[in-house]
């Protein structure tokens, strides 16, 4: 298991502990913090928050021009809290800032109250001087930041033994075995770095495509690759001749997350995602990992099932909405799926080259 990997206070924005600076001293808001502040009050002072505020991610949002917005509150001169917000601008979707695109929560790591309150307004304030209509915080708990907010939406984690066989031994027998039967179709798995980036994008775009969704560009997983090199694992699932399946994970402090996963519908019948699954999380008990993330779901869908059966629970996402124009943010709550549900089937039509090509340009714009 990497070095970048600690033991943390699993899910939380503020800390278990008192400040150690009284909080009647003013908070103030820091719009450019330096890189490196922000990310010594992280690995340092905050080694309980999520991955997906390293500064790194700069470089990773930079392959789709999208801005991103450093928000630090500072007290004396000390980071006290901090919210990234990435600038995603659409017609179709809406003009925002997200903490953050594609990802189940991000939202503010404060220390205290107070900051988190300053960071709420500056989050507020921030929207309106750049003329977009709201700022979307994806939180882990419910925090009450605003009444408009969104919570249709799951995550699917399970908490891991430190042996492979235990969580065998746990898991429903009609799931042990599809993943027998995946051993025996002849599937074999692989995992590695970047050398597997080809096979995991050759597969994740083609079922990309066969979902109606966009795809992330080939470059988009690259510079996740390139900036998170220790934390990233890919997963490649192989019939005979071709990948067939695969999933990238990544290393959030005690947890494994896999944000993206995929498999050939065609070889649905082979237990594909199963056996690739259990892979993975073989490889998560055998790195003593705590939890490993499935990702969010709808309850009752198809995905969810599929996360549930292996003994997953079901944790509420609070994604809050928040604006100066109240009933700008009341209609950005509404589940986008009810607004754009009628691309899907156009998507599905498109030679997978060509939503390959174009893919980018829309999930570049979509949170």
């Amino acid at each position: 298991m990497s070095s970048s990997l600690q033991t943390r206070d699993t899910m939380t924005g503020t800390a278990a502990h008192s400040p150690s600076t009284p909080q009647s001293v003013p908070v103030e808001i820091d719009r450019a913090p330096e890189g490196s502040a922000w990310n010594d009050y992280l690995y340092n002072r905050r080694p309980d928050a999520p991955l997906y505020h390293r500064l790194e991610w700069q470089g990773v949002y930079d392959v789709y021009r999208l801005p991103v917005h450093r928000l630090a509150a500072t007290r004396d001169g000390e980071i006290v809290g901090i919210l990234p917000l990435v600038e995603q601008r659409s017609r179709i979707f809406g003009q925002q800032l997200t903490s953050l695109p594609w990802f189940d929560a991000a939202g503010i790591v404060a220390d205290d109250e107070q900051a988190r309150k300053a960071l709420v307004d500056a989050a507020i304030q921030l929207a309106a001087d750049r003329k977009v209509g709201w700022a979307h915080l994806r939180e882990e708990h419910e925090t009450g930041l605003s009444p408009h907010v969104r919570t249709d939406k799951v995550l699917m984690r399970l908490e891991l033994p430190d042996d492979a066989d235990v969580l065998w031994k746990k898991l429903k027998a009609s799931v042990r075995n599809q993943v027998r039967k995946s051993e025996k179709s002849g599937l074999t798995v692989q995992d590695g770095g970047v050398e597997l980036l080809d096979h995991f994008y050759q597969v994740y775009s083609f079922n990309m495509r066969d979902l109606g969704s966009p795809s992330h560009s080939r470059r988009f997983f690259e510079a996740v690759c390139a900036n998170f090199a220790s934390d990233v694992r890919l997963f490649v699932v192989y019939g005979e001749s071709e990948p067939v399946g695969a999933g990238l994970t990544i290393a959030n402090g005690q947890r494994l997350e896999i944000p993206w996963a995929s498999s050939l519908r065609k070889y649905n019948s082979y237990c594909v995602n199963h056996g690739m699954y259990w892979r993975i999380l073989s490889f998560a008990c055998d790195n003593r990992f705590d939890w490993f993330h499935f990702g969010r779901s709808t309850v009752d869908s198809g995905p969810w099932r599929f996360k549930k059966q292996w003994g997953s629970e079901a944790v509420p996402l609070y994604w809050y909405y928040l604006s100066q124009d109240d009933a700008v943010a009341s209609a950005a709550a509404e589940p986008p799926q009810e607004r754009f549900g009628w691309g899907t089937q156009l998507w599905q039509r498109l030679p997978v080259a060509v939503s390959r090509q174009i893919g980018p340009r829309f999930i570049a714009k979509i949170p």
